[in-house]
C-alpha cells in the first residue's frame, strides 16, 4: 500500500516542464501540461502503431537464377503474381518433347519386304483367274509396302516440322500450363498427320477409279480380241458368274447392280482364264471355264475388288497370322524356290489381324504413340535468369518500430513546445491591483501592434543562455533566425520531395465482366494482367463455319444414278465412240468425286480446326481477337484451296506424263494388229484431237458428241480430254443451266430410268459467286465454295476465358497522412541537428579577435588535439548538479555507452531501411527505332512497347526469292523441244525415241509444278500475319523470322514431295499400264473371238522386273554409244527422276541426240546448259525435285519495316531502385531524435542497474568484520 501511494504521488506530482519556479500558478500549469502531454503522446503513438499494424504494403521481390524447386514453391504460393524471365526465349519442341509411333507389326514384318513380293510374283500372273489370290497378290503387297512407307514418311515429315517449331516465351510457364500446351500441340500434330494422309490417300484412290485407269493385272475389264474379217480390239467388263453374283462385274461404287468385293481363293482347276465376260450386247460363252467355278480353298481375310488398291483395303491380315493358311498358299506357289516357311507369321494374338487394311491405313498403321514431354528439360532450356513476384503483407516489426520511433521523436518535440504555451494561454493569471491606482491602458491600434510583433521577432532568442555577454547574446539571436529559416526550408523541401514520391500498388478486380475488362484497357492501366480460367480453348467454342457449295454439288449431276449405265441408255450402236453415253457415268462420277473430295477436305479441315486449342493464358481485347481470327480464317481458307489445287494438278500431271491407259479410250486407241511370225502384236496410239495430241498437250480436247437417233450432236460446254479429269476440268456448267441442252442429254436415255425422271436444269436465278460459263476447274479450285459463312464470337471467347481477376499497377503520389507523419518524424531530427550545428557554426564564424602569441601550426594542432581529447574524455551529456566524483564517473560512462549504443542502433536501422527496394515504372514516348534499341538495351527484361497495329503480314518485312536451276528456264522444257522429240508412230517401240518426249514433258511439268507450288505457298506465306502485342527486340525478331523461313522451306518441299511419291507408289502398286508398254505389254495368246488379251511385265537390264519395281531402268544407247545420264524404264516419271542432264551440258552429246531424232525444224535451235551452278552436272533430277529446283533462296527481312508497321508510339519500362539516398537521409533524420530520447531514458537506467548489481556483488564478497 505504501508503494502504491508512492507511485500515485509520483505521477500526481510529475512535472516534465519543471522551471524550478516557486509560483504555484506556473507550477500548476506545468503539471497540467505534463499530464496532457503524456496522454496525447501515448494516444498518438498507440493510434499510429495500430494504423501501421493494420495497413499492408506491396513489395517486389527478385530471386536470381531460381531452381526448379524454388520456382514450384513460389508458384504454389504466388501463382498469379510470379514472373520469371527466360534467358533462352526460343526453345525448339525437340528439346522437351518426343513422339514415337509404335507401328502395327505388319509394317515391320517380312510381308512388306521385296523378298515376299518377289516370292508372290509370277511372270504370267495376269493369266490366273481374277479371283485367284495369286493373280494380284504381288500388286496388293506392293501397295501395302507403299502405304506403310508413306505412313512412316508422313509421320517423319510432320514430326520434323513439329520439332522445328519454336516455343517462344520470354516468361517461364508453370507445369500445369506446360502440360496443357504440350498436350494441345501433340493433339494438333496427330490430328493434322492423320488428316493429311487420309485425305491424300482417298483422293488418289478416287482419281484412279474415276479416270478408269487400266491395270496390267486387271480385275474389272480386259481387252478382247475380235477375229472377223476386220479384226479389232475392244475393252470389255469382266462379268463374274459365281453364286449370288450372276453376270455382275466389279464396280468401285458398290451399287446393287455391281459387285463390291468377292473373297479370294486358290483356283487349281486352271492356270489361265479364257473368258473375259460378256460384251455390252449381252453375248456370252456358256462354255467358258470361269462359269460357276469353285475355289480349291478360300484365303481367309483376302478379297478382290475393282482395283488392287480397293482389294487390299477390304482385306485383313488374318491369314498372315495363321501358319496353316500360309502353308496352303505356299503349296500352290510353284514358280519360286523360296519356302513359305522363310516368312514368319504375324502374332496370332494381335487383335489388329481382324481389322481391315483400310482401318489400319487411316490410323497410319500406328497402334500406339509413346509421348515423352519433360518439364525439367523445358526448365533447363528456358534458363530463368530472375524471378519476380509481388507480395502484399503487413509491415514488419522492425519497420513499425522504426516508424514509431521516428514519429515519437517528432511528436515529442512538437507537443513539448506547443502544449505549455497553449495551457499558459488558456490559464492566464489574473493580476490583482487596487482600483484607485489602476490607470486604464489606452487601447492599442492594429498599426501599433505590428511593429511590436516584428520587434519581438527581431529579438527572438531560442538559444538564450541568459549570458550578460552582449556578443554572446547577439550570436544566439542570429542563430535563432538562421535556425528557424533552415528548419522551415528543410521541412518545406522534404514536404515537396515527399509529395513527388510515387508509390506502386497492385489493384485486383475479381471475376471482371467484359465491360470492366475493356474499361481497364481503355484507361491504359500499367501491367494489366487478366489470366484466363481456361488456358486452352477449343476453336469450336467461338469459331464456326457453315460453308455453302455450288448447287451442282447438290444436284442430280453428282448422284449415284449415273453409275448404272446399263439401265440408263437406249441400246443402240453409237454413231461415234467415245460418246456421251460411253463417258457420262465416269464424267459425272468424277464430278461427284471432286465435290465429295472438296467436301471431305473442308470437313477434315474444319474438324481439325475444331479440335485445335487456342492457347490464351490471358484475356485479349476484341480488336486483337478479331485480327487474329481474320488472319486465321484467311490462312485456313487459302491453305485448303491451295492444297487441293496443288494436289490435283500434281496427280493430274503424273498420270498424264506416264500416259496411263484409260479403259474409256479417251487418251488411247488400238489399231489393227500386226502379224509377225504368226504372233499378234497389239499397237496402242495416243489420241489426237483436231490440231493437238494427247502425246504432248495435256489440255488437248474436243467437243463431247452425243448420239441421238443415230445422229451426232455436241453438248454445249462439255468436252472430251485426254483423261476424265481433263474432260471435267475444261468443261463449263452452262449446259446444266440450259433446258435445251438437258433435253439433248435425255434424248439418248430410257424414259423409264430414274435418272431421266429426276434430271432437271440448275437454277439460274440463284445468287452465285460464279458465272454459268465458268470452267468447272474454277469451281474445283475454290472447292465449290459459294460462301464460307464464318462466324466468330468475342463474347463466346471471353465467356470461355472467364478471367479469374484483373490486376494492374497503380502509381500514385504520397497521401497527406503519409507526408504529415514523415514530416513529424523528420522534425525531431532536424531540430536536434540544427540546434546543435547552427549555434556552433555561428559562434565559429563570429569569433572574437584576441591578441595571440605567435604559435606554430604544429603546436596549434597539438593544442587542439589535446583539447579535443580532453573534451571527449570528459564528455558528459548526463551532467547533474552534484560534485560527487563517483556520480561524475557514472555520468561519463553513461555518455560513452549512450554514444556507442546510439551509433549501433542508428546504423542498424538505417542499413535495414536502405535494403528495401522499390519498383519504379516509367513511360516514354517512342520516336525512332534507335531510341527503342537504346532503352531496350538498358532495360531488357522490363521494357515493352505496345503496337498500334498488332498483326503485320509477312510481306511487309519478309521477302523470299527463289533462284531456280537453269534447266527450268532452258530450251529443254519448252514445247518446241517436246514436239521435236515426239513421234506418234514410235510410242510402242520401247526405245528412247518412243519415250524421250514423255520424259522431257515430265521435266517440264515438274518445273511448272514446282514453280506453281512455290508461288502459291508464297502467296499464302505472305498473307500470314505476324501477330504481336508488343514490339519485339531484334534478337527475338531474328529468331522468329529464321524459324518461320526454316519451317516454310521444309513444309514447301514436303507439300510437293509426299503426294508426288504416294501417287507414283500407288500407280506401281496398282500395276497401272503405260501406253508406251514399257512396264507392262499386251500379249495375244488366243485369236478366237471374245478371247482375252493378257499382259506380261517388262524387264529392263534383263533382270529387273517392272511387275515388282518401278525403278527398273536400262541405259540409252544411240548408235551403240552410251548416252551419259539418260535411261529407259518402267514409267517416264520414275525414269526421268533417276536420269541426269549430264549430256545436255555437252554440245557434242546434244548433237548426237539431235542426229538420232532427225532434222530440226527451220529457225529452231537448242542451246546446251551452262555448268555454272553449285551442283554437279551429273546431279539426278530426283535431287533437284527434292529442293523444288531451287538452287538458292534470297531472304530479305527488314526489322525497320516491322517497326514502322507496328506503329508503337510509346514504351513503358520498370526498374528496381535498391538504394534511395533521399529515403535514407529522411530515415536517419526521422530516427535521430526518437532514438536519442529513448536511449537517454534507457541507458542511464541500464547503467544504474549495472552499478547497483556490481555494488551488491562487491559487498557480498567482502568479509564481515566485528
Amino acid at each position: 500500500m505504501e508503494h502504491y501511494e508512492t507511485i500515485r504521488r509520483y505521477f500526481i506530482d510529475l512535472n516534465l516542464f519543471d522551471s524550478k519556479t516557486n509560483d504555484a500558478h506556473v507550477k500548476r500549469n506545468e503539471i497540467l501540461s505534463t499530464r496532457i502531454y503524456i496522454v496525447l503522446l501515448l494516444t498518438i503513438i498507440v493510434l499510429f502503431t495500430l494504423y501501421m499494424c493494420l495497413i499492408s504494403q506491396t513489395n517486389t521481390i527478385t530471386i536470381t537464377k531460381p531452381t526448379q524447386k524454388q520456382f514450384e514453391r513460389l508458384t504454389n504460393k504466388y501463382a498469379n503474381k510470379l514472373q520469371c524471365l527466360c534467358k533462352q526465349i526460343s526453345i525448339p519442341y525437340r528439346q522437351f518433347m518426343n513422339i514415337q509411333p509404335v507401328f502395327d507389326e505388319i509394317c515391320l514384318s517380312d510381308f512388306v519386304s521385296q523378298k515376299w513380293i518377289d516370292y508372290l510374283f509370277y511372270e504370267n500372273t495376269s493369266y490366273y483367274f481374277q479371283l485367284d489370290f495369286r493373280h494380284s497378290a504381288a500388286s496388293k503387297f506392293q501397295i501395302l509396302r507403299a502405304l506403310c512407307e508413306q505412313a512412316r514418311l508422313t509421320i517423319d515429315d510432320n514430326l520434323e516440322k513439329f520439332y522445328v517449331n519454336q516455343f517462344l516465351s520470354n516468361q517461364l510457364i508453370t507445369q500445369t500450363v506446360f502440360d496443357a500446351q504440350t498436350s494441345s500441340f501433340i493433339d494438333s500434330f496427330q490430328m493434322t498427320t492423320f488428316s493429311i494422309f487420309q485425305t491424300l490417300l482417298k483422293f488418289i484412290r478416287n482419281l484412279i477409279i474415276s479416270n478408269a485407269l487400266v491395270s496390267g493385272v486387271e480385275m474389272r475389264s480386259t481387252l478382247q480380241f475380235y477375229n472377223n474379217s476386220y479384226p479389232y480390239i475392244e475393252m470389255e467388263n469382266i462379268r463374274y458368274y459365281q453364286e449370288r453374283v450372276q453376270g455382275k462385274f466389279f464396280d468401285c461404287y458398290c451399287e446393287d447392280f455391281t459387285i463390291c468385293q468377292l473373297q479370294e481363293g486358290i483356283y487349281t482347276q486352271m492356270n489361265m482364264f479364257d473368258y473375259a465376260g460378256s460384251d455390252w450386247s449381252g453375248y456370252k460363252d456358256i462354255n467358258a471355264s470361269t462359269n460357276m467355278i469353285n475355289a480349291t480353298f478360300l484365303v481367309r481375310g483376302m478379297f478382290s475388288s475393282c482395283k488392287h488398291m480397293e482389294s487390299l483395303m477390304k482385306s485383313t491380315s488374318e491369314c498372315l497370322s495363321d501358319q496353316s493358311c500360309l502353308n496352303q498358299i505356299g503349296a500352290y506357289i510353284n514358280h519360286s524356290s523360296v519356302s513359305i516357311n522363310s516368312f514368319p507369321k504375324l502374332n496370332s494374338s494381335n487383335p489388329a489381324r481382324y481389322l481391315t487394311i483400310e482401318t489400319l491405313a487411316n490410323n497410319l498403321f500406328v497402334g500406339n504413340w509413346i509421348l515423352n514431354k519433360s518439364y525439367s528439360a523445358y526448365f533447363a532450356s528456358c534458363q530463368p535468369s530472375t524471378c519476380q513476384y509481388t507480395d502484399t503483407q503487413k509491415y514488419s516489426f522492425i519497420y513499425i518500430l522504426t516508424s514509431v520511433i521516428t514519429l515519437y521523436g517528432g511528436v515529442r518535440g512538437l507537443l513539448a513546445y506547443f502544449i505549455p504555451i497553449i495551457i499558459t494561454f488558456l490559464r492566464k493569471k489574473k493580476i490583482q491591483t487596487p482600483p484607485s491606482t489602476v490607470v486604464p491602458p489606452l487601447p492599442q491600434s492594429r498599426m501599433t501592434r505590428v511593429p511590436s510583433f516584428f520587434q519581438h521577432i527581431a529579438q527572438l532568442n531560442i538559444f538564450n543562455s541568459y549570458s550578460p555577454d552582449e556578443h554572446e547574446q547577439k550570436n544566439e539571436i542570429i542563430s535563432s533566425k538562421i535556425y528557424l529559416i533552415a528548419l522551415a526550408g528543410c521541412l518545406l523541401g522534404f514536404a515537396i520531395a515527399l509529395s513527388q514520391e510515387n508509390q506502386s500498388r497492385i489493384v485486383y478486380i475479381y471475376n471482371p465482366t467484359r465491360s470492366q475488362f475493356e474499361q481497364l484497357n481503355n484507361q491504359s492501366t500499367l501491367n494489366l494482367q487478366c489470366p484466363c480460367t481456361k488456358i486452352t480453348i477449343k476453336y469450336s467454342k467461338f469459331l464456326h463455319f457453315n460453308p455453302t457449295y455450288h448447287q451442282i454439288c447438290n444436284s442430280t449431276f453428282v448422284s449415284n444414278l449415273w453409275y448404272n449405265s446399263y439401265d440408263i441408255w437406249n441400246v443402240s450402236i453409237p454413231c461415234i465412240s467415245p460418246s456421251f453415253s460411253d463417258l457420262a457415268s465416269f464424267y459425272f462420277s468424277f464430278l461427284s468425286t471432286l465435290c465429295q473430295s472438296a467436301h471431305d477436305i473442308i470437313y477434315s479441315g474444319l474438324a481439325q480446326t475444331d479440335s485445335m486449342n487456342y492457347v490464351t493464358s490471358e484475356a485479349i481485347l476484341e480488336n486483337q481477337f478479331n485480327n487474329e481470327m481474320e488472319a486465321f480464317i484467311k490462312l485456313f481458307e487459302q491453305r485448303l484451296q491451295t492444297s487441293f489445287r496443288g494436289q490435283l494438278a500434281l496427280m493430274q500431271g503424273v498420270i498424264f506424263t506416264n500416259q496411263i491407259i484409260s479403259s474409256k479410250a479417251t487418251n488411247v486407241y488400238y489399231n489393227h494388229t500386226k502379224l509377225i511370225n504368226n504372233t499378234i502384236i497389239v499397237d496402242s496410239y495416243l489420241t489426237t484431237h483436231e490440231n493437238c495430241t494427247c502425246g504432248t498437250n495435256p489440255k488437248c480436247h474436243t467437243d463431247l458428241p452425243i448420239c441421238s437417233s443415230n445422229r451426232m450432236n455436241y453438248i454445249k460446254g462439255m468436252y472430251v480430254g485426254c483423261f476424265m479429269v481433263d474432260s471435267v476440268l475444261i468443261s463449263t456448267t452452262e449446259c446444266f443451266f440450259n433446258e435445251t441442252c438437258i433435253e439433248l442429254m435425255k434424248s439418248s436415255m430410257k424414259n423409264s430410268s430414274e435418272l431421266y425422271q429426276q434430271m432437271y436444269t440448275l437454277n439460274s436465278s440463284e445468287v452465285s459467286e460464279y458465272q454459268i460459263n465458268d470452267l468447272i476447274g474454277t469451281l474445283v479450285g475454290n472447292l465449290f465454295i459459294e460462301q464460307w459463312n464464318e462466324f466468330y464470337s468475342y463474347n463466346a471467347y471471353y465467356n470461355e476465358c472467364q478471367p479469374i481477376y484483373c490486376s494492374y499497377t497503380v502509381s500514385q503520389t504520397s497521401n497527406v497522412i503519409y507526408i504529415l507523419t514523415r514530416l513529424i518524424g523528420l522534425y525531431g531530427g532536424l531540430t536536434f541537428l540544427l540546434g546543435y550545428l547552427v549555434p556552433n557554426i555561428v559562434t565559429v564564424i563570429r569569433r572574437r579577435h584576441h591578441q595571440r602569441a605567435d604559435v606554430s601550426i604544429w603546436n596549434r594542432f597539438k593544442i587542439s588535439y589535446q583539447a579535443a581529447k580532453t573534451k571527449l574524455i570528459e564528455l558528459n551529456w548526463f551532467e547533474s548538479n552534484t560534485n560527487n566524483e563517483e556520480n561524475l564517473r557514472k555520468e561519463i560512462i553513461t555518455t560513452r555507452v549512450y554514444l556507442i549504443v546510439f551509433t549501433l542502433v542508428l546504423l542498424t536501422l538505417v542499413f535495414y531501411s536502405s535494403l528495401i527496394d522499390k519498383t519504379i515504372n516509367v513511360k516514354v514516348s517512342l520516336s525512332s527505332l534507335s531510341q527503342y534499341q537504346q532503352v531496350q538495351m538498358k532495360y531488357p527484361n522490363t521494357f515493352s512497347c505496345p503496337c498500334n497495329e498488332i498483326s503485320v503480314p509477312y510481306k511487309n518485312f519478309l521477302i523470299l526469292s527463289p533462284i531456280y536451276h537453269e534447266v527450268c528456264s532452258s530450251d529443254f522444257i519448252r514445247q518446241s523441244w517436246i514436239d521435236y522429240l515426239y513421234n506418234e508412230q514410235s510410242i510402242t517401240d520401247q526405245n528412247y525415241r518412243a519415250v524421250a518426249a514423255a520424259q522431257f514433258q515430265v521435266l517440264s511439268y515438274l518445273c511448272i509444278i514446282a514453280d506453281g507450288t512455290i508461288r502459291q505457298s508464297l502467296v499464302q506465306f505472305y498473307s500470314t500475319k505476324f501477330i504481336t502485342n508488343d514490339f519485339i527486340p531484334f534478337s527475338l525478331f531474328q529468331i522468329q523470322t529464321d524459324s518461320i523461313v526454316d519451317i516454310f522451306q521444309k513444309t514447301l518441299s514436303q507439300t510437293f514431295k509426299r503426294p508426288f511419291e504416294m501417287t507414283q507408289d500407288l500407280l506401281q502398286g496398282n500395276s497401272l499400264m503405260s501406253v508406251f508398254q514399257t512396264n507392262w505389254k499386251f500379249t495375244v495368246l488366243k485369236t478366237s473371238s471374245w478371247s482375252p488379251i493378257y499382259t506380261n511385265p517388262m524387264f529392263h537390264n534383263q533382270t529387273c522386273n517392272c511387275g515388282t519395281s518401278s525403278k527398273c531402268t536400262q541405259p540409252v544407247f544411240i548408235n551403240n554409244t552410251f548416252v551419259n545420264g539418260l535411261y529407259i524404264g518402267c514409267y517416264p516419271v520414275e525414269t526421268m527422276l533417276q536420269s541426269s542432264l549430264e549430256c545436255f551440258y555437252n554440245q557434242t552429246c546434244l548433237q548426237m541426240i539431235l542426229s538420232y531424232f532427225g532434222e530440226l525444224p527451220k529457225n529452231v535451235t537448242f542451246r546446251v546448259l551452262s555448268a555454272s551452278n553449285q551442283y554437279g552436272i551429273d546431279e539426278k533430277i530426283q535431287e533437284m525435285v527434292d529442293r523444288l529446283f531451287v538452287n538458292q533462296w534470297i531472304i530479305n527481312q527488314s526489322y525497320e519495316n516491322y517497326f514502322l508497321k507496328c506503329q508503337s508510339t510509346y514504351c513503358t519500362h520498370s526498374y528496381i531502385e535498391y538504394f534511395n539516398i533521399f529515403y535514407t537521409i529522411t530515415t536517419i533524420l526521422g530516427l535521430f531524435d526518437g532514438v536519442t530520447v529513448l536511449l537517454r531514458l534507457i541507458v542511464p537506467l541500464m547503467i544504474y542497474f549495472i552499478f547497483r548489481i556490481f555494488y551488491k556483488t562487491k559487498i557480498s564478497n567482502c568479509p564481515i568484520t566485528q
